[in-house]
């Protein structure tokens, strides 16, 4: 069973330093046949609902399932102040009240990994309309080329901090296109084809100050005491202090688009 990480205790943090995808993966959702514009959405595990309003710009009618009441009430603040109208349903992914088939597309950003995988993917066959859309996607930032990630992943281990993949993510080094690739037999076994999966490579430019941020609402940070988790990222800072004001961290995202039956 996979040890719960409670994103509640950095609501106000995520809701401003996590990251958005760049607009092109819509573009690549439709070379895939995958329309949003008039479709029902469902975006699992939304949190401060970011990626809620990504689809909601491309025309999606978007509902948000979140297990954190602190991360709904983030998201419905930046909805308001962006002029979004989202819904959000203070759920579990794994049972969700809400009719059968009754969405085109059900996506999962950064999310699936803290599944229970077994249990959302019978609600993810549930809630699909016939020939519907599972979209799983995941992104991280690549230490290998960023001498600042890895300096920062270095302190952060140096005081003390279990640095490991995320969930799941641990369960298997065997990688397809940055996913486990015993997702891919599960999903085959539950009766989704694979239309596509592929992985981008992006860059993100931070503030000294923003890069923190992000680093504090990382899953391995998020059971760190508030006082230690401070004196991380002061020594952070400090290593950092004579970088350029704008550090380039390379990211990548992987994308599986599948569809029902």
């Amino acid at each position: 069973m996979l040890k719960k990480v409670s994103f509640g205790q950095v609501a106000s943090d995520y809701a401003k330093f996590r990251d958005e995808l760049p607009q092109v993966i819509f573009e690549q959702f439709k070379q895939r046949g995958v329309e949003l514009s008039g479709k029902k959405v469902m975006d699992l595990g939304s949190g401060s609902g970011i990626f809620s309003r990504a689809l909601a710009s491309q025309g999606a009618s978007v509902v948000g399932i979140e297990p954190e009441r602190s991360l709904i009430k983030e998201a419905a603040a930046l909805d308001s102040s962006q002029g979004y109208n989202i819904q959000y349903l203070h759920s579990q992914a794994e049972i969700v009240d809400w009719p059968d088939r009754s969405q085109d597309v059900i996506t999962a950003l950064r999310a699936w990994h803290w599944f229970d995988r077994t249990a959302v993917i019978r609600e993810v066959q549930r809630l699909l309309k016939p020939r519907g859309h599972l979209i799983v996607i995941q992104s991280v930032f690549v230490p290998r080329l960023s001498e600042v990630a890895q300096q920062t992943l270095q302190i952060v281990k140096d005081s003390g901090v279990e640095v490991k993949p995320a969930g799941a993510m641990g369960e298997t080094k065997e990688r397809r296109c940055g996913f486990p690739v015993h997702w891919f037999r599960e999903w085959e076994e539950a009766g989704f084809q694979l239309i596509d999966v592929w992985e981008y490579d992006y860059d993100l430019s931070f503030s000294i100050e923003e890069w923190c941020g992000k680093v504090r609402t990382i899953s391995w940070m998020t059971s760190v005491e508030e006082a230690a988790k401070n004196d991380i990222l002061t020594e952070i800072k400090n290593h950092l202090s004579k970088c350029d004001v704008l550090l380039v961290i390379p990211h990548q995202y992987s994308v599986a688009v599948l569809q029902m039956p």
